[in-house]
């Protein structure tokens, strides 16, 4: 299930925290389950890919450990996981409202196009995972007042795609998915570090301008992002690591330190003038 995979899912949470309702208790509420929603659909998910992947994994040296490669859980068992968390995430979205519901039913679709066919398509297997994210916003998106506006939607984008194709390049690298992963067979380095590079202004720039568009003095968490995104270039960089976001993040004393730095600081700007 990937347990520690869940932190991606705190994205949902985003949308809440800037409209600066964090605090009103039912759309707290309503945005937590559609958090657990997302945490059960995106295990269900990675059970569907490991049942895919089962012979390729045997085969790997680190995912040969995980428990359908390892033969620790049947093929059976595994399938009836994928129902159970699948009906509990879908009910639990269904429960909060419509929206989300289909959003994260189109989330499913293109998990299951990719686990298909689409993670063997260059540039495209990207476009999908950074599509998890921006789903994962616009689920969020879907309890508060004025949904996700145009510079949170492109900020998301261009950093899940920085990530994205961080983690490619990390990949290719330190050839720790060759034989598993297709696709990184129609990567070059080169393509890949222009890319990062890319994104990782785009983000930087997309982030700045919606700092400015709130007005809250959101622009001094600036820094401490760019920070965050050189620091995790560094990683990449540095031929140690695949670039796996949530591997980097929680195995990273220093980044981890500066999310929550940001954290504490964004909290502040947003809610203490409604606390005075």
């Amino acid at each position: 299930m990937r347990v520690k995979s869940w932190l991606k899912n705190l994205f949902v949470l985003t949308p809440i925290v800037f409209s600066l309702e964090l605090f009103e208790t039912e759309k707290f509420i309503r945005a937590l389950i559609l958090t657990v929603s997302f945490c059960l659909i995106s295990s269900a998910i990675y059970v569907f890919n490991d049942i895919k992947d089962i012979d390729k994994d045997r085969n790997h040296s680190v995912k040969k450990n995980r428990p359908l490669a390892a033969g620790r859980i049947s093929l059976n068992c595994a399938w009836i996981m994928i129902a159970v968390l699948t009906a509990g995430g879908l009910l639990l979205a269904f429960a909060v409202n419509l929206t989300a519901l289909c959003l994260i039913l189109s989330y499913i679709l293109i998990n299951i196009l990719y686990s298909g066919w689409l993670k063997k398509q260059a540039v495209v297997d990207c476009f999908c995972i950074a599509a998890g994210f921006v789903l994962r916003v616009l689920v969020g998106g879907t309890v508060v007042e004025g949904g996700v506006s145009d510079w949170m939607f492109l900020t998301v984008i261009s950093f899940s795609l920085f990530m994205a194709f961080g983690k490619r390049r990390g990949e290719l690298l330190t050839h720790s998915e060759r034989d598993t992963r297709a696709v990184l067979d129609s990567y070059e380095i080169p393509f890949l570090n222009g890319s990062v590079f890319m994104c990782a202004g785009l983000t930087m720039v997309f982030y700045s301008l919606w700092c400015l568009s709130q007005g809250d003095h959101l622009v001094y968490t600036v820094p401490v992002i760019m920070f965050i995104v050189i620091r995790y270039l560094t990683i990449v960089f540095s031929g140690l690591s695949d670039g796996d976001p949530t591997t980097v993040i929680l195995s990273d004393k220093t980044i981890l330190f500066a999310c929550g730095v940001c954290g504490l600081i964004l909290l502040a700007i947003l809610y203490a003038p409604l606390m005075l």
